[in-house]
């Protein structure tokens, strides 16, 4: 009789050390899973503490890692050759933030050096209006001294503001009031900052009529404009650019509505503006007339609160949310955040997380499906299961499905299914005892990583093997970091408040340890052999059994030297044994594929 361990599986505490299922063991800390043998972790290497103690959470720009003192969460802007390599960042407890690769790597850090409102400030309604009749709208000749008609070399000099030529030249004799074209229009203006970021558009003016005559505007109206706010991006002397003022006013569409269209564009600087242009000359209209800004500390606009987290959705859609509100920006306008995009949710939401194409959205009540291929057409659907999310940082996406932690268990969404991953090996109760509120979740070489800070103890599942148990591992992290263009993970350490890529030293590893089930014979059996199959040696092994009458564990500790057999000083018999495989030395990597206990030789394979 023999037992042959080389399944290597995770543990599973909801089954007793006995009635666990055949391959799997009660202790696996610090061991992978993937390739069916027991190996450790490499050790994490630290790279420091980049300039902040208090380091909550990180991201690695593109030289250097920012840092924040809050959960704060960051994505790159899905521009289409962007050469500023733009990074939005949000963070419940603050507004909306941007950088740019100019200056936000200057200095010693903490980085990043600067940050800039993601919101370009809405404009406050023009100050001022004033109607006069147009300056070239002058008598088409007039009598000189001696009687006789001529025409005023102001006329003759004088152009529209186009260059076109001639025009509101007021015929000698005053048309008819019939002749003249009425409109009531009302002028608007938006901000163009320094990187040419958009404003909505300000409040519209009161009625302002004018009065046409022939492809002639006679009227000269003079817009007055506020105060630019400070928030508003005036200069950016990295790249030489300055903001604008853009002035629309309405007109008559085909269709009979009044709609705005473009008027003139003038720096930020100048007070005042003349219009005296014909309808028929104005040009397009604004695409930037319901855009507002990300959600921020504004509580009359937001009452729920400013943005806390921004992902991408699938290749080029961002997407944000504070307590109910999901938004979307406008494609290609990273700073616009239209209102015709929202989506409000009847329960709180907790966190958001990308799933391939789909949005997965967490709430305290059942989660959502968001799907679509443009903000103005996603669908939230609701799923029937009624599973609330427990912790803000407790969601993960691997090989496309979302995992998440709950009350009862870890839970993965994949396309519209949801299972509990974590109830074939541990019960509700245990799982409640790791405190799931403050769980913290994170993903690596396909592999779910569950940091539970309230019992100090990370545990580690394996994603594309469901029936792998769960295993252990050395991490206390403060956050992780998820580096999806490496697939390397990297977290803060609790106690140094350091930052360590993890798996990533090239010359220890990790302390492994693993402990088998213990195995019950229906008769008492004693082995005395055992043999190891590994890549090296001296491998320690653990081999115990029970003493039947007793109960004492009797134990006994062998350095195996070669893939030879060794004897095992064991002359009692048993019913229940055990085996566990111990690091000797961190420096150098152990990969057992096997273990052999045997009553005599011709057993051993």
């Amino acid at each position: 009789m023999k037992i042959t361990f080389n399944a290597f599986l995770g543990t599973a505490p909801k089954f007793d050390v006995e009635s666990v299922p055949d391959g799997y063991s009660s202790v696996s800390h610090n061991t992978k899973s993937e390739r069916g043998i027991l190996e450790p972790w490499a050790l994490p290497t630290s790279l420091g503490t980049f300039g902040r103690a208090n380091a909550k959470s990180m991201y690695k720009y593109k030289n250097q890692w920012f840092t924040w003192p809050d959960l704060t969460y960051a994505a790159k802007a899905p521009l289409k050759n962007d050469a500023y390599d733009y990074v939005l960042f949000a963070s419940g407890a603050s507004e909306p933030k941007v950088v740019y690769n100019l200056n936000a790597e200057q200095g010693g850090g903490p980085y990043p050096a600067v940050s800039y409102p993601l919101n370009v400030p809405v404009p406050a309604k023009i100050s001022g209006v004033l109607v006069e009749d147009a300056d070239n709208w002058i008598s088409e000749s007039k009598l000189d001294e001696n009687g006789e008609e001529y025409m005023p070399k102001d006329a003759v000099e004088g152009t529209d503001s186009n260059g076109d030529g001639i025009i509101g030249v007021k015929p000698f004799e005053s048309p008819e009031e019939s002749e003249y074209d009425l409109a009531d229009v009302v002028y608007s203006y938006c901000y163009v900052d320094a990187w040419g970021r958009l404003s909505a558009l300000a409040d519209p003016t009161e009625l302002v009529t004018i009065k046409e005559w022939q492809y002639i505007n006679t009227k000269k109206v003079t817009l007055t404009f506020p105060d630019v706010p400070d928030t508003l991006l005036s200069v950016d002397p990295l790249r030489g650019t300055s903001g604008k003022i853009r002035i629309y006013r309405t007109n008559l569409a085909a269709s009979g509505t009044s709609v705005f269209q473009f008027v003139d564009e003038i720096p930020l600087t100048q007070k005042t503006y003349e219009d005296s242009k014909y309808s028929g000359d104005l040009l397009d209209a604004p695409i930037n007339e319901d855009w507002v800004g990300a959600p921020d500390l504004d509580a009359s606009l937001y009452p729920n609160g400013p943005m806390q987290k921004v992902v991408v959705m699938g290749s080029d859609t961002l997407v944000g949310h504070n307590k109910r509100l999901l938004c979307f920006a406008e494609p290609d306008a990273f700073y616009a955040w239209p209102v015709r995009y929202y989506k409000v949710f009847q329960e709180d939401i907790v966190t958001i997380q990308p799933s391939g194409s789909n949005l997965v959205v967490l709430t305290t009540g059942v989660p959502y499906i968001v799907q679509g291929v443009h903000p103005e057409s996603m669908d939230a659907a609701r799923l029937a299961d009624p599973v609330p999310c427990s912790s803000a940082e407790g969601s993960t996406e691997v090989a496309g499905a979302v995992y998440f932690t709950s009350e009862t268990g870890l839970y993965r969404i994949e396309g519209y299914s949801m299972a509990n991953v974590s109830t074939g090996f541990i019960d509700s109760n245990a799982w409640r005892e790791l405190d799931p509120t403050t769980m913290i979740l994170a993903n690596y070489n396909n592999k779910v990583f569950v940091h539970c800070p309230t019992v100090n103890k990370t545990l580690v599942f394996d994603a594309l093997d469901p029936k792998a148990g769960i295993r252990t591992v050395d991490i206390q992290a403060q956050s992780f970091v998820v580096m999806d263009e490496t697939n390397d993970l990297a977290f803060v350490d609790t106690a140094t408040r350091e930052l360590h890529m993890f798996d990533k030293s090239k010359e220890g590893h990790m302390s492994m340890s693993w402990e088998s089930k213990t195995y019950l014979f229906n008769d008492p059996t004693c082995f005395n052999l055992v043999k190891v199959r590994a890549n090296a040696f001296p491998v320690r092994v653990r081999v115990e059994c029970i003493h039947p009458v007793s109960g004492e564990v009797i134990s006994y500790t062998k350095d195996v030297n070669s893939p030879m057999f060794a004897y095992l000083p064991f002359n009692s018999r048993s019913f229940k044994w055990r085996v566990a495989v111990e690091a000797i030395s961190q420096s150098a990597r152990l990969e057992v594929r096997d273990i052999q206990l045997a009553q005599s030789p011709e057993e051993l394979e």
